[in-house]
């Protein structure tokens, strides 16, 4: 993510807590007192809700999160974040996607849905959802109408 990022001339600060050969290792998001304009991160699922919760606090204008759309569900949620503090923007990817790790053999499709649910710091209307146009697996160069999805 860092990497296309940047490549649209935006500024990139990655971290991880573990080292996987990218970015400043060792960095506990959820502990650091570090702020951004903007985060955008794929957070573990498990703690997904911690995440949301830290960003809400650390990005003083926008932050995104990859993760499962059945994020939407959970009624801990619903009282925990929706309600409170719902995204402004939730992109659904067409197409199911699939994470490899690093030198593993890409084959089949994913079967898990995702989308990037994005908070807007200043938005306070109500959800508004979109869907991520087919091609991101076969590489093609469609791209949401609005860029970079922040």
């Amino acid at each position: 993510m860092s990497d296309a990022i940047a490549s649209h001339g935006y500024n990139v600060e990655s971290s991880d807590l573990f080292d996987r050969g990218y970015g400043d290792a060792g960095v506990d998001f959820l502990k650091s007192d570090k702020t951004a304009d903007n985060i955008i991160t794929n957070p573990p699922f498990h703690s997904a809700e911690e995440f949301v919760a830290a960003a809400r606090e650390k990005a003083t204008k926008k932050y995104a999160f990859l993760l499962r759309l059945a994020f939407l569900e959970s009624a801990n949620r619903q009282k925990t974040i929706f309600l409170d503090n719902p995204p402004s923007k939730i992109w659904v990817f067409s197409e199911r996607i699939t994470f490899y790790p690093r030198g593993a053999v890409r084959k089949g499709s994913g079967t898990t849905a995702y989308a990037w649910f994005v908070w807007d710091q200043e938005n306070d209307g109500p959800t508004e959802l979109s869907w991520l146009p087919t091609g991101y697996k076969s590489g093609s160069k469609s791209k949401p109408s609005s860029g970079l999805l922040l």
